[in-house]
């Protein structure tokens, strides 16, 4: 597959990326959003950047189809659940002393189960593309 087209699977899952988790979050926040959300937004750019990089190693190991890869997408997709978690607990590190190790389960266990189910919609998605980007 040409690099053409590699690029421009790129650009639509960094859109699609951007735009779908913005609007997921902005169906979940108060109308209008309070200004904090831009910190959201900012989360979503840095998660987006991380996914740019990633899009280049994962893709022509999707194009031989490398065995073995959909588990090592979903270990990433893991690992970038529990980072996130991760900083926002250091985020405010006062709030999460406040509420108790169950409650801070629960927290990562939210953070790191939605990034799994976008593990698998990452890896369809691509497939998709790559299927009928040629």
């Amino acid at each position: 597959m040409e690099s053409k087209a590699i690029k421009k699977i790129i650009y639509l899952n960094e859109i699609t990326f951007f735009f779908v988790w913005v609007i997921i979050f902005l169906m979940g926040a108060d109308k209008p959003p309070p200004i904090g959300f831009i910190w959201i937004v900012l989360l979503v750019v840095l998660l987006d950047v991380a996914q740019y990089y990633y899009l280049k190693k994962f893709l022509p190991k999707l194009l031989k189809k490398t065995k073995g890869l959909f588990f090592n997408n979903m270990f990433y997709f893991f690992l970038a659940g529990v980072l996130v978690s991760c900083l926002t607990v250091i985020i405010n590190v006062g709030l999460f002393q406040s509420i108790g190790l169950f409650n801070r389960f629960v927290w990562t266990v939210s953070i790191i189960a939605p990034a799994l189910i976008n593990g698998i919609c990452f890896y369809v998605f691509n497939s998709f593309l790559i299927r009928y980007i040629k």
